[in-house]
Formats: C-alpha cells, sequence, structure tokens
C-alpha cells in the first residue's frame, strides 16, 4: 500500500464514520474505495466491517461522556441484533441483494423526511415480539450488506420507538457494534478479510465518528437533519444508480 492509496482509503473512512455516527449510509464512501483496493466486492463488503467495528467503539465512548446513550433500551436490543448479525453475514455469500436494496431505499427516503418533518416524539408503534423481530432485521441487514442500516435503524428508533435523534443515534452505534461482531468473525474465518485495508479506513472513522458524535452532543439534533438527507440522497444514487461496487458475492 503507497502513501495515496493509504490517504484514499482513510478519507473514505473519515467520511464514513462522520456520515454513520450521525445518520447513516456512510459505507458508499468505503465500499468502492475497498473495492478499488482490494479487486473484489465481496473482500470490501467483509473488510469494511474492520472500520465499521472500530467506528462504532469510537462513537459509543463519545455519546457516552454525553450520558445520552438510553442504555435500558439499549441493551435489551442487542441480542436480537447480534443474532441477526451472525445470520446476515453467514447468509451473505448466498444470498441476492436486489430485493433488500430496493427496500432499504424506500425506507432511507422514510427516514430522512421523518427526520425533516417530525415536530415532536410520537407514541411508540413497536412493542414486545415486534421490537425484538425489528431489530433482528436491522442486525441481519448489518451482517449482510452493511450499507444504509444506520437509516435502518433509525426508522426503528424514531419512527417505532419515539426517541429523539440524539439518543436514537447514540443507542444506533452500540447495536451496530453489537451486531458486526459476530459479522466480522465469521468473514474472517472466512478468510475474505484485509486486515491492513480494513486498518486504515478504520483510522479515518474513529477520527471521523468521535468528531460527529462530539458535534451531535453539542450542538443538538437540528443540523442531524440536513446530514441525513445528504447521506439518504447520496445513498440512494449508490445503491440505485451504481449498485455492483456492494454486492457481497465477490
Amino acid at each position: 500500500m503507497d502513501v495515496a492509496q493509504a490517504l484514499l482509503l482513510a478519507a473514505a473512512g473519515f467520511l464514513a464514520g462522520f456520515c454513520n455516527t450521525v445518520a447513516g449510509g456512510g459505507s458508499t464512501f468505503t465500499i468502492p474505495a475497498l473495492e478499488w483496493f482490494t479487486g473484489s466486492p465481496g473482500m470490501a463488503n467483509a473488510t469494511n466491517r474492520v472500520a465499521i467495528l472500530l467506528q462504532n467503539v469510537s462513537a459509543t465512548g463519545a455519546y457516552q461522556t454525553g450520558r445520552v446513550i438510553p442504555w435500558k433500551q439499549t441493551l435489551r436490543a442487542c441480542p436480537a441484533a447480534i443474532a441477526g448479525g451472525a445470520a446476515g453475514a453467514y447468509l451473505a455469500a448466498i444470498v441476492d441483494p436486489g430485493v433488500m436494496r430496493v427496500a432499504l431505499s424506500v425506507a432511507i427516503l422514510f427516514v430522512a423526511l421523518n427526520a425533516v418533518l417530525r415536530k415532536q416524539a410520537r407514541a411508540p408503534k413497536l412493542h414486545g415480539a415486534w421490537r425484538d423481530v425489528a431489530f433482528f432485521f436491522a442486525g441481519f441487514y448489518a451482517g449482510f450488506m452493511q450499507i444504509g442500516v444506520g437509516f435502518v435503524l433509525l426508522a426503528i428508533l424514531v419512527g417505532g420507538l419515539a426517541l429523539e435523534l440524539v439518543p436514537a443515534n447514540g443507542m444506533k452505534v452500540v447495536i451496530v457494534l453489537a451486531a458486526t461482531v459476530p459479522a466480522l468473525l465469521i468473514f474472517g474465518l472466512k478468510g475474505q478479510v484485509n486486515w491492513t485495508a480494513g486498518a486504515v479506513v478504520a483510522a479515518g472513522n474513529v477520527t471521523g465518528a468521535w468528531i460527529a458524535a462530539r458535534l451531535a452532543i453539542k450542538k443538538g439534533a437540528g443540523w442531524i437533519r440536513y446530514v441525513l438527507v445528504f447521506a439518504a440522497v447520496a445513498a440512494v444514487v449508490k445503491l440505485l444508480v451504481f449498485p455492483s461496487v456492494i454486492a457481497p458475492n465477490g
């Protein structure tokens, strides 16, 4: 890896870490960069989990310093997300992501509009087993393809559990962290992870995630809505217009 390659991967990681921490869709930056470096969409998809793991460790620490993570609800959600993450990673090599890509695009636009138009918290819509099913699905998608999972979780946390954007983002990064652990383990055991490239991207992710989380705590939810809309539009364009580089198969 030369200096130019390292700088490109780190820059993509920074943008991804920033967007993922307050919205989602950050992997639209890192997956193409990793595919360019590794030459394999499958390896790019797997290697991206190194950065995602460390990014969410960083973001969790930053959100925790502001004491905005609703830990009781978060810990309640993690087992289902972990199970989903393991299942999604295991099936990543054989499941066609086409249908999920279209469904995700609809969800992304819904969350972006909801974040912009929403004036006050609504009554929670997800209870009991349905909440667990929702978090399993989010974990499954995180393990399967990852890109845009932040939008899926914000749909659940903001639309389904009526959380405000700042605590929702705090809860989101912990759930993604939990779901990424089994996914990275499975991909690593399959030999699909380029650890060097993953570490370089992760350096950028960690920095972007920390800065974004501190800004979210300091400035509140208002500016997050604009980042959310920007990331949503970029993610939809990437998913529907340039889908080839995010396919799990190499």
